[in-house]
């Protein structure tokens, strides 16, 4: 009874998503055996973010107390998002191949980078033949939990040994630095001979930092994230309720992480960020991320404080050194190297965090700091943490992705038909109604245009851009022959070595919109000519016959009263009277 109602549930879903998918594995006695699924929400979501993802089993969380797997993820708000759900009766190797083979059909093929499980052999010997491309690694806080159960008094509260293991575990970058550390604490404490100890120092690469390294992961090194996933499911479903009831309440707990990550959204597109150094390269940080992504960016480039930078190849090679290399670790790693390459575009640290995180470090934020870049560069802005992450398209529609800009060569036919579109996806978002009618004329005129669209007339923007990308390889592949023309004549001629292109010079100022005159238009400058020698091209203030001839010096006047030089009668203060001077006294 209570697998009819299961599969009733299963089509149910199936009729209100019709991107949802499941399949069913049956025994010999047509009893169900393996049970996966996944909502079109969690198929989007595996899209975008399905490059680093964890597995995880959990118990007692069904009637039947049949093992319950989640596939999950992290999206660009650093949250828990949940692919795809797997109920199975066994642990067994051929039922994980099962799984896995399942989940990468279900999801449209597309295999993950990295997946982080459990120690079970089972799992990883499907894991090698179901997806033989992807990295696989354990999980650090299964490796921890049989420490702990393992190491007994020496994991207790009065003993280092914890602090220093979770030092080696969580904070190690390279592997020298964890082989040195690790020898440095076997000899402190005396556990070179230790079973246990010896046995995971023996598959190190599967689970020490040093080897994620490398590896994308974002940010993510443990079945963490399964986990509490798990734990949430715990707290929606009963122990023992039956299978129909699980899928409702797994329903449930989808429909609520769905509900804080729209909440993220909101947050990130509303509210703004606070600035710690108020740099360029942090203001464009936070138009790029979102809100929890800044925050991690911000917490490395403030780390840049606590290092110090130094140039050995200009513009090349670097040294970040701690500024507490003293008092660290004689083990610790205190200095990194950080490459440049040619074009300024990608710094590669030593520290291998932008390989493994998708964020940059903050060695390489100190050099781009160094180099006062106002952005991030490109090819250091992974679009899965960015506003962005979303804006992912298939492969014959990945020309209407935000990031590509607008179409390279738009028609008035197509920008008629694209502006129709989005006013009915206005419409069709009114209302549950609107949008169920929108679905179905959608189809409608999709299986109408889909045999009349095989006779193409070549005026569609596909073709049209596929025109120009031909154009352009064809001016690429000319110019290319001619330049192997050229340098096949020149092979011979020592002239030729040295010759380069014309610079193009361009006039000071604001260009001209006027036009080129004859030299018989232009105005002809007048002619200047000295006044001491009068000759043509200089003035008398730069005249060569100047020298240092003194000048002459200034005739004084003469007073006509008293006959004294140097004042006029009007200013003379000799009274005299003239013999024809009249007295009327």
């Amino acid at each position: 009874m209570d697998a009819v109602k299961t599969m009733e549930i299963l089509s149910e879903m199936k009729a209100n998503d019709p991107d949802f998918n499941y399949t069913v594995q049956v025994d010999e006695e047509s009893r169900i055996k393996t049970l996966m699924w996944v909502t079109s929400r969690g198929f989007d979501q595996y899209r975008c973010f399905g490059d680093a993802i964890t597995f995880d089993t959990t118990y007692r969380t069904n009637l039947y107390d049949m093992p319950f797997g989640l596939f999950v993820g992290v999206n660009n708000h650093f949250q828990s998002i949940i692919f795809c759900g797997a109920m199975m009766r066994d642990e067994k190797e051929d039922t994980f191949k099962w799984i896995f083979r399942e989940f990468i059909r279900m999801v449209g093929g597309k295999h993950p980078q990295t997946i982080l499980t459990n120690q079970a052999r089972a799992m990883e010997l499907a894991i090698e033949v179901e997806l033989p491309n992807t990295v696989h690694r354990w999980c650090k806080w299964h490796v921890l939990k049989k420490v702990k159960e393992s190491m007994g008094v020496l994991w207790s509260k009065n003993s280092n040994f914890k602090m220093e293991f979770h030092k080696l575990v969580h904070h190690m970058i390279t592997e020298e630095e964890f082989g040195a550390g690790w020898q440095d604490m076997l000899e402190k404490y005396n556990l070179r001979k230790h079973p246990f100890l010896t046995q995971i120092y023996e598959v190190q690469h599967k689970w020490a930092k040093p080897y994620f390294r490398g590896v994308f992961c974002a940010k993510m090194n443990s079945t963490q994230r399964s986990e509490s996933a798990n734990h949430l499911l715990k707290g929606y479903v009963p122990p023992g309720c039956p299978m129909h009831l699980f899928l409702k309440q797994f329903e449930k707990l989808q429909f609520d992480r769905e509900s804080e990550e729209s909440f993220q959204e909101k947050s990130t597109l509303l509210s703004g960020v606070s600035l710690r150094l108020n740099l360029p390269i942090e203001r464009h940080a936070s138009k790029v991320y979102t809100r929890a992504m800044f925050e991690k960016f911000d917490e490395e480039l403030y780390k840049c404080g606590t290092h110090v930078l130094d140039e050995i190849v200009p513009r090349k090679i670097y040294k970040s050194t701690h500024i507490d290399a003293a008092a660290r670790e004689k083990w610790s790693k205190v200095e990194f190297k950080i490459e440049v390459n040619d074009d300024e575009s990608f710094f590669s640290c030593e520290c291998g965090t932008f390989e493994h995180s998708g964020l940059v470090c903050c060695h390489a934020l100190q050099v781009m700091v160094f180099f006062r870049l106002s952005k991030i560069p490109e090819k250091h802005i992974m679009k899965r943490w960015t506003r962005d992450a979303r804006d992912v398209l298939p492969a014959y529609l990945v020309r209407y992705q935000r990031d590509r800009g607008p179409p390279s060569s738009d028609t008035f036919r197509h920008h008629t038909m694209y502006m129709k579109a989005l006013e009915c996806v206005l419409l069709g978002d009114s209302n549950v109604k609107c949008y169920g009618v929108f679905i179905a004329m959608m189809k409608e005129v999709q299986a109408a245009l889909v045999p009349l669209s095989s006779d193409k007339d070549g005026m569609g923007l596909a073709e049209r851009e596929q025109q120009n990308q031909l154009l352009v390889q064809n001016e690429q592949e000319t110019l290319e022959l001619q330049g192997c023309a050229t340098r096949s004549q020149c092979d011979g001629e020592s002239s030729c070595s040295v010759i380069v292109g014309q610079r193009k010079k361009w006039p000071r100022g604001r260009p001209t919109t006027s036009r080129d005159k004859a030299l018989y238009e232009e105005h002809l400058k007048r002619l200047r000519f000295c006044t001491i020698c009068k000759s043509q091209g200089h003035k008398c203030t730069t005249c060569p016959e100047r020298g240092d001839v003194p000048k002459a010096p200034r005739k004084l006047p003469k007073c006509s009263n008293c006959g004294v030089l140097g004042h006029r009668r009007n200013a003379c203060g000799t009274k005299k009277s003239g013999p024809f001077e009249p007295n009327f006294l």
